[in-house]
């Protein structure tokens, strides 16, 4: 059993009795002063009163004092609340000894006495209230011009580019200022628990390490900052703490290794977590295609122009997507076409050449194109030439070599090197034993050979009748 915490308890009961004790003799002493004499007849029941105050004041604080030693309240708040208690217990003290000691005194310089610690009375209450409330606590459903923006924090992420946001810097970080730093700062760094920069959280403090690389559940940040909001070891220990959503962040951030410049990835987030970030912060984190995230510069409009005058249908992907879908619409490519294309390679991400003759030789004559996700090359006498084009296109995630002239051991090569997610290869020289190996081998490509229908049931009429028997 803890003595000390079980009678600190007992100051939030205590700690009114002194605040209406002075009050009462504050009005009295009003009375006094303004002759109702028969309410008042005389100042010993201000002197009286007040002292029973002052005495109520000293074992309050006392017990305030024995509360303290439970490290439950951040230390500034703390000492503040505790540096003005004693003080206006002090100017109480001091009204008391004016009263008794200068009786001829005038009134007028009495009473600003007891107006004073009246003031320091309420002002040492407002205190207290921070410290248990917060410091929001008086005008939190006050007017809004008198609180701060509670979606100040929401809004600054909702414009960032999901792509953009690092995790420490742009969540974690945040959360920690706002909610960790009234007690483990390094003027109070309460525990032995500093948490100011990105180093501190791997430094071990009274109790554990606050973050282990890789291991939330051992993480004593962690833990604290998910147990119930009632229990007794629960961080932050006011106020609404960190939400569940945000919690979620952090164990994400340090299970996959609490890198300082660490972004999300959406292959190694759960559904709930890319489901409650999109709720609480309007985001969609869900794995997007390569062309959605890259973002390229805009094209002189000339260029554009020389492309679709050499025989190219040319759009782009979208309204603020500058990557260009790129389709070559004639009978036969040459390399006057060739070159045109190379002037926007850098924009290319959707590229159809298909049934123009496109030669070995002229695919080596395309420049790099970085961006390049789906290739069209179908109906072309090209062979496994091709396969070294195909593969240093490091973002391409589908292939359509229908009707080239590829065979099954230059598709091995390519999909053993590269990183094709589907590929089309109906009416090529690859047998359909050496298919059935690749799909085998290749499991996590789709191998398109031909479009297969479900058969579908010829309908019968609702007026036809079976035949009588």
């Amino acid at each position: 059993m803890n003595w000390e915490i079980f009678i600190g308890r007992f100051h939030p009961l205590l700690v009114h009795l002194p605040i209406g004790i002075f009050v009462l003799g504050f009005c009295f002493e009003l009375l006094f002063q303004f002759g109702y004499r028969k309410l008042v007849p005389s100042r010993k029941i201000v002197i009286l009163t007040y002292g029973l105050g002052l005495l109520a004041g000293v074992i309050a604080a006392l017990t305030g004092w024995l509360l303290s030693s439970s490290n439950d309240y951040g230390i500034k708040a703390l000492n503040d609340h505790k540096q003005l208690g004693i003080a206006t217990l002090a100017i109480m003290l001091i009204v008391i000894i004016y009263q008794v000691k200068a009786p001829a005194a005038k009134h007028r310089l009495k009473l600003a006495g007891s107006t004073l610690a009246l003031l320091l009375i309420a002002l040492t209450g407002h205190f207290g209230g921070n410290l248990t409330h917060g410091p929001s606590y008086l005008v939190e459903y006050g007017p809004s011009f008198l609180q701060d923006d509670p979606d100040a924090f929401t809004d600054a992420i909702r414009k960032k580019d999901p792509d953009s946001i690092v995790i420490f810097r742009d969540l974690i970080h945040p959360l920690i200022q706002s909610n960790c730093l009234e007690c483990h700062s390094a003027e109070n760094k309460k525990g032995g628990l500093k948490l100011e920069t990105y180093k501190d959280l791997f430094r071990e403090a009274n109790h554990d390490v606050p973050v282990l690389a890789g291991n939330p559940d051992l993480s004593e940040l962690f833990k604290r900052i998910s147990l119930p909001k009632n229990h007794e070891k629960v961080m932050p220990p006011r106020g609404s703490g960190i939400s569940y959503t945000d919690t979620q962040v952090i164990r994400y951030w340090i299970k996959n290794g609490a890198d300082s410049l660490a972004t999300f990835n959406p292959e190694k987030m759960s559904d709930e977590l890319i489901a409650l970030f999109k709720r609480d912060y309007g985001l969609d984190l869900s794995s997007r295609p390569y062309y959605e995230k890259i973002k390229v510069d805009s094209l002189d409009a000339s260029l554009l122009e020389e492309l679709r005058t050499s025989g190219f249908k040319v759009s782009y992907l979208g309204a603020n997507n500058l990557l260009l879908d790129v389709e070559y619409t004639g009978d036969t490519i040459h390399k006057e076409q060739i070159h045109a294309l190379n002037q926007v390679s850098g924009q290319i991400t959707f590229l159809k050449i298909r049934s123009c003759n496109l030669l070995d030789e002229m695919i080596e004559e395309i420049a790099d194109l970085p961006h390049l996700t789906r290739a069209d090359l179908s109906d072309n006498p090209i062979t496994g030439k091709a396969v070294p084009f195909l593969i240093d296109r490091s973002h391409l995630e589908m292939a359509n070599l229908n009707g080239t002239l590829f065979t099954g051991e230059s598709v091995q090569k390519l999909l053993g090197k590269s990183g094709l997610s589907r590929i089309y290869l109906s009416n090529t020289e690859i047998r359909p034993e050496e298919i059935a190996e690749l799909q085998k081998t290749f499991a996590d490509v789709e191998i398109i050979t031909a479009f297969k229908f479900k058969k579908v049931e010829e309908a019968k009429s609702v007026f036809e009748q079976e035949a009588p028997r």
